[in-house]
């Protein structure tokens, strides 16, 4: 019921996911140009001196490499339709998408996306597996912090009536392939292309270190009420004047009592 009611939603929102993964899409606070989430090791290919084309990017920090398999991705300096901070240059995609092929697996990818039109979509495949496709408008409008400081572009101000925002993408299942579609308006425009890795911590997590002390607390309590009945039966075998067994099978008062001396004539 909860796969049926996750696909629903996304159907509703404006994408569309397999029901063999599970993709959170969020979307950054207005302004923002980099994920904020946690635990992930990201790397970003901001585009600053990327030859048009872009047939090959890195990610900084991180061996990860993409390769534009099929489309063709523009590349122009910054202006009031890209760029991050108003500075370097940004990546768009006009006419047919542009597929971006990583050499290895990751479960995050992010970018920032500006000028947005109505149906700029990001698509996530894992080799040929089809993890789901996301119009960045319809996810951007229906979001909980969805408001007016998202129109306009947030580095000098100019063309107030389109939409500019960062997304994260979060996947439970890996993949290795990312398809960027314009679908019809003026071009579909990018920035800060991030891809990420899951953070494994070797850190007990917060259910854990609670079962942990609820067994060790059932241990103490265990032992506290255990020692004093050991501890009475212990001193009951070893009391004078108490009943309890002797070896030869009598009881112990009776052992002890004094015996009358017999004297022979």
């Amino acid at each position: 019921m909860f796969r049926a009611a996750s696909l629903a939603l996304c159907a509703l929102f404006g994408f569309t996911a397999t029901a063999q993964s599970a993709v959170i899409v969020s979307v950054e606070a207005a302004g923002v140009t980099a994920p904020t989430l946690s635990g992930y090791d990201f790397s970003v290919a901001n585009l600053d001196g990327a030859p048009n084309g872009l047939a090959t990017m890195s990610f900084a920090g991180s061996p990860i490499t993409g390769t534009t398999s099929s489309g063709f991705i523009n590349i122009a300096n910054a202006n009031v339709y890209g760029g991050v901070g108003g500075t370097g240059q940004y990546g768009s995609v006009n006419g047919n998408p542009a597929t971006i092929q990583l050499s290895q697996n990751v479960n995050y990818f992010g970018l920032w996306g500006s000028a947005l039109d109505g149906n700029n979509t990001v698509a996530l495949y894992n080799d040929s597996t089809l993890l789901g496709t996301y119009a960045l408008q319809s996810v951007l409008q229906s979001s909980s912090g969805f408001g007016s400081s998202y129109y306009g572009n947030p580095f000098g101000g100019g063309n107030g009536g389109e939409l500019y925002a960062f997304f994260n993408f979060q996947s439970d299942s890996a993949f290795n392939r990312v398809q960027l579609i314009q679908n019809g308006g003026g071009g579909f425009e990018f920035d800060n292309l991030t891809v990420g890795t899951a953070v494994v911590s070797t850190a007990p997590e917060p259910a854990t270190w609670a079962m942990m002390l609820l067994g060790f607390g059932a241990i103490g309590w265990t032992l506290r009420h255990r020692r004093p009945a050991s501890a009475a039966r212990r001193g009951a075998a070893h009391s004078p004047g108490l009943e309890g067994p002797s070896p030869s099978g009598e009881p112990l008062s009776t052992v002890r009592q004094a015996q009358p001396c017999q004297i022979s004539s």
